[in-house]
This record gives structure tokens, sequence and C-alpha cells, in this order.
């Protein structure tokens, strides 16, 4: 399987400690089958040197009967192993294995099985860049933050993965204390993409950490008054002319959403900034159904980030605890670690004169 820290929080659409911790950020190697020869390009990308005499039909059956294995770690282990037993230089099976490893926790396993589908790879100049990204968040699990950045880097030459990746780096920064560098990079990425959720909510994260306080609620504001929080499908820029130059669908889709924006104002979901007086949880209301209490859900994208359960699963633990003291107005935050422990992270910030 393959790694995509695209999250249900982003609006790309596009993620033990840490069972959950990567569960999210993992997608399958597999494309669906059509026949036997397509097949055996997606399952064979990197057999190297000449294809191994397999059949491949039994080939993609092994395959599949590991992808029905689903969230059953053992019997997905045993069947991905069963497919790199029949085809040892298959690489989509050592990093389907891998992923799954990574998935159980099980780092340094996961390290090798990925590592040795890179090494398999027809062209170590340009391995696979889901599987780099895999690498490196097993790299980050087992504290090698070096390594785990330099194949984030590296995935990174990839077009389309190239802002997952690095949104990976930008992570990877903050938990080694290299803040400067992964706000450059979440800056940069946020300029090709303000609608970038998981960045905004990082930077967000970063600069409260760091204690610039006031811009740290100004970057809250943008995330909750994102172009594509408010019901929208897609941000609002996506409707402009081609030319760039402001369209009457681009006109009406952002009178829409800032119309939906004032109503969530105006009837107390969220405040201006989308805060609470008493922190940042801006889903609120009463019901009986629930020990008389209902989380009643809005659409702003700050309310997917209102607690750390929506990057815990993906972002590393010294950036899950600065989002942790961001919610709390504090100056001190917990996030679970790689070793399923809960650990207490300070965040001094500037000196203040």
């Amino acid at each position: 399987c393959r790694a995509t820290l695209a999250s249900a929080g982003e609006s790309r659409g596009s993620s033990s400690r840490r069972t959950t911790l990567v569960k999210t950020l993992v997608t399958c190697v597999v494309l669906p089958l059509a026949n036997a020869q397509p097949v055996f390009a997606s399952l064979g990308t990197g057999v190297s040197d000449e294809p191994p005499p397999v059949d491949t039909q039994l080939l993609v059956s092994l395959f599949e009967e590991a992808m029905r294995a689903g969230d059953d770690y053992q019997l997905a282990d045993e069947a991905w192993t069963k497919a790199i037993a029949y085809a040892p230089k298959n690489t989509a099976a050592w990093s389907n294995r891998g992923t799954k490893r990574l998935q159980a926790g099980r780092w340094q396993d996961a390290s090798d099985d990925l590592q040795r589908s890179i090494d398999l790879s027809l062209d170590l100049n340009t391995p696979d860049p889901l599987t780099l990204n895999n690498l490196g968040n097993a790299y980050g699990a087992l504290g090698r933050w070096d390594l785990a950045m330099a194949s984030f880097l590296e995935a990174s030459r990839d077009r389309d993965l190239r802002p997952i990746a690095l949104a990976n780096f930008a992570l990877g920064k903050f938990q080694v204390g290299e803040t400067g560098d992964a706000l450059k990079i979440t800056r940069t990425l946020l300029r090709k993409d303000p609608d970038f959720w998981d960045m905004r909510a990082a930077q967000t994260a970063f600069l409260w950490a760091e204690g610039y306080e006031t811009e740290a609620e100004q970057e809250w504001q943008v995330l909750c008054s994102s172009g594509r929080g408010f019901g929208g499908g897609a941000s609002a820029e996506s409707k402009r002319n081609t030319d760039g130059s402001p369209s009457r669908a681009y006109a009406a889709e952002l009178l829409s959403q800032q119309v939906k924006q004032q109503l969530a104002v105006v009837t107390g979901v969220v405040g201006n900034d989308g805060a609470r007086r008493d922190g940042r949880d801006v889903v609120t209301g009463v019901n009986g159904n629930v020990n008389g209490t209902r989380r009643v859900e809005n659409t702003t994208p700050c309310a997917l980030y209102a607690s750390t359960s929506i990057v815990a699963p993906r972002w590393p633990p010294r950036c899950t605890a600065a989002l942790d003291a961001f919610l709390r107005l504090k100056r001190v935050g917990k996030a679970l670690d790689y070793d399923g422990q809960t650990r207490e992270f300070e965040f001094a910030g500037r000196e203040r004169g």
C-alpha cells in the first residue's frame, strides 16, 4: 500500500500511535484490475532486470487475497509475504507489505520492506515517490528524521506528489525544532494553494508555538473563511475566467460563501475568528438524544481542526502538540508519541520584552 498525506481535512480531497497514526495516510498500490497484461504492468512496475517467470494470474490472485485482508494486519502481512515469496523481485509487493507494517506500528520492518522495494526499482534514479513518502514516515517513527526528510525531499521531485511530500517535510522540520524552515515551506505551499487546509492549520500551530500569537490567530481566521469551507465543493478560485479575471460564477460563489460565513457568526456557531471564548471548539449545540448534548457540525474548515483528532493520526507528535496548545490557548500541548505514550511539549515562544 502507499501513503498519500492528504487528510480528510485537506482541501485537496486528495493523512498503537501508530496504527492510527499512519492508517489514514495509506492507499493501496494495486490498481483496479481489468486484464492480465495491464495488471502485470501495475503489479510489476519495479521488476528488476528481466520479468520473473511467474504466472501473472496467480500473482494477481495473491495481491487480491492481500487486499481482501483489509485492516487485519496479521492476515494482510501473511498474504503479502506469500506474494513476495512467489515474486521476490516485485516492488509493489514489498512496498505494500512495508506499508501494512507501517500501519501496524512495525517501524523497522516497514522501513526494511520499503527500502527493499526502492532497491529493486528499475531505475534507482527515479524510485516510486509514494514508496519514498512511506519510507519517510517509517524513518520518522524511528526517530531518524534526517533520513525521513531526505526521503520526503526525493519524493517531492514527483510533480503530483510534491505538495504532500513537502507538507511532510515541513512537519518533519518542526518536529526537530527547525521552525523557521518549517514556516518557509508552509508559506510556499500556501502561496500555491491557499486552501491547503492541513498546511494552514500547521502554520497556525507553528506560529503559536513560536509566540507569534496574533499571526497565529490571523491564520486561523483564514482557515475559518477558506474558499472551500462553507459548503463549497471547490474553491471559488476555480470559477475564475481562463485568463484569471473574475467571472460571474466567481462572484456568485464568493457571495454565497460569505453569506454562509456571516450566518455562522450571527447564529453563534463560530466567532469572527471561528473561535469560542473558552477555546476553539467550533462545534456546539444541545440535543437530548446523547446525554443531553449534541455536537452541531459546522461546515467551516476550522471545525475540522477544533480538536487534534484529525491530525494526530498523521502529524508528528510535536506538531500535534503545538496545535493542541493553540486550541487550548496554552503554551503547553500534549500528543501521543510514536511509543504510544502521551508526551507534553512546552512552547516558550519568543522572549517578551
